[in-house]
């Protein structure tokens, strides 16, 4: 009797983790796919009044809303003219990220993945490494970090 190969012991010693590869004006940034929900078209905004400026609206995923975040004025102050979204999981929050294009998708290794320094009070404090893909540097956006950033800026914006 021939036995199927154990994966799990394979992936244990040779972990590799999926990522997005997506475009920012030019710049290649990447979450991991497993915090991603979809990626979808971007269709109607219902704006919100009361919200940090780089807040669009609220989008309705499957009758869920999902803020929508401009990531063009999120890291560079000047919003996207784009049509995509990656619409984030609901257990990691309720949150999905304006895009101009997904470009990849990777499996690295951790090794792979250069640990950087965070700024503490720019946005840049969200990117947690980067990694070489294809020639571009690719930045890792910290979803954690960059939720709490949005957490704190909507309490900002209330008081």
């Amino acid at each position: 009797m021939q036995m199927a190969p154990c994966y799990t012991s394979c992936m244990a010693e040779n972990p590799v983790e999926k990522y997005l590869i997506f475009a920012v004006r030019d710049k290649r940034y990447a979450v991991p796919s497993k915090i991603i929900s979809e990626v979808t078209v971007l269709e109607k905004v219902f704006p919100l009044p009361l919200v940090p400026s780089y807040v669009r609206g609220i989008i309705n995923r499957y009758s869920v809303p999902h803020a929508l975040i401009d990531t063009g004025f999120l890291l560079f102050k000047e919003p996207l003219d784009a049509r995509k979204v990656i619409v984030l999981k609901e257990e990691v929050d309720k949150l999905a990220l304006l895009i101009d294009d997904v470009t990849d998708i990777a499996d690295l290794p951790p090794e792979k993945l250069i640990r950087t320094e965070p700024e503490e009070e720019t946005i840049s404090g969200s990117i947690s490494a980067f990694f070489e893909w294809k020639g571009d540097h690719v930045f890792c956006l910290d979803t954690g970090e960059l939720i709490n950033r949005i957490k704190q800026d909507f309490e900002q914006q209330q008081t």
